[in-house]
Formats: structure tokens, sequence, C-alpha cells
């Protein structure tokens, strides 16, 4: 009798315990906002024909940020911004004679995309693309040049978390420059990244 009446009490405060466990249990919601931060650099950039010579700039350190909303399963989009600082020779297009060289400066703005195309558990693959602006800041010219540039990319993500993410990236942007008085206006960059994304 006495086992019995134990045996109902534990079985009406487990009975008791299970409802107030799961109002105390929380439940991790899928991130729909993720910020980035991301350091890199620019492997050889391209050189860019303009009208007062050719620029070329040499391979360089450079970091970002971005903010991208998820839109679908797999989908987020956003922008991102960057910059990087560089060094640059600026010589004549008909003899190669250089000009001057001095010091420049890289600034991306971007609306971009980035689309999950496979992985599993805590590891993903990813294409990234997107369309904005490539600024030129060169010492010796005055102002900011801006060229229409796209991008194209694809990386790994490694999610130790629901709410964070650690990235690896390669990428390019195809930059048009303004054609008057040279005979290429397309210049490619190539950039490698890593970052980490907090999600929110």
């Amino acid at each position: 009798m006495k086992k019995a009446a134990v045996l109902a009490a534990a079985i009406g405060v487990l009975g008791a315990a299970a409802p107030a466990a799961a109002q105390f249990r929380q439940v991790t919601k899928a991130p729909s906002t993720w910020a980035s931060a991301w350091v890199g650099g620019y492997l050889s950039p391209g050189r860019v024909y303009d009208a007062s010579g050719n620029w070329d700039f040499g391979s360089t350190f450079a970091g970002g940020v971005g903010l991208h909303r998820q839109v679908g399963r797999g989908l987020v989009l956003g922008v991102e911004t960057s910059f990087a600082p560089a060094s640059y020779e600026r010589t004549d297009a008909s003899t190669g004679e250089l000009i001057e060289d001095g010091d420049a400066r890289l600034v991306t703005g971007m609306l971009t995309g980035r689309l999950q195309t496979g992985g599993g558990g805590d590891f993903g693959m990813y294409l990234t693309g997107g369309a904005g602006a490539f600024v030129y800041g060169l010492s010796g010219l005055d102002g900011w040049d801006p060229d229409l540039a796209l991008s194209t990319g694809a990386g790994l993500e490694y999610r130790p978390s629901a709410n964070r993410a650690l990235f690896v990236e390669w990428g390019r942007y195809w930059t048009f420059h303004q054609k008057e008085g040279v005979r290429d206006n397309t210049t490619k960059h190539s950039q490698l990244r890593a970052g980490v994304r907090f999600g929110f």
C-alpha cells in the first residue's frame, strides 16, 4: 500500500513538472537577418584603361561589412560595402612610360544575394552575386571615379550555432569604365575573403 502511494506521488510530481519544464524551455528561432564582417584582399587587380592613362594596382588587403535579409529557403538579399587601400601606377597608354605612382582607395557599394546550393549539417556551400558601384580614388586625380560593377562568387560556410556562421569566399568584380579615349572599358578584380556572420 505504501509503495503504491509513493509511486502515485512520483507520477504526480512528474506530471506537474512536465508542463513547467515546457514553459521554461526556449525554442531557438531561425534568424531572419544576417550581419557580416570580413577581411581579405584583392589578388592582382586588373588594369583600368582611362583617358588619363592606364591604372595598375597592386595586390592589397581589404575589409568589408554586409547586412542581408532571409527572403526564402536558402536565399538572402541585402547590401554590402568594402574598402581597400592600394598602391597604383599610372602609365601612358601609348608609350607605357610611368606618369605617376601613389596611393589609391578601392571602395565598393553593392546590392547582393546569396543562394545556398549544397552541404549538410553545419556545413554549407553557396553562390553569390550582385550589382552596384566600384569606386576608385587615386591620389593623383581629383575626386572619386565610380564605375558600374557586377559581382559573382562562391563560398563555404560553417555554422557552430543557429545564429552564427564562419565563411570563406572567392569572388570577382566586373567593372565597366567610361569608354572615352580608351580601347577597353572592362576590368576584372578577383577577391578572397574570410569572415563571420551573426543572425538576429
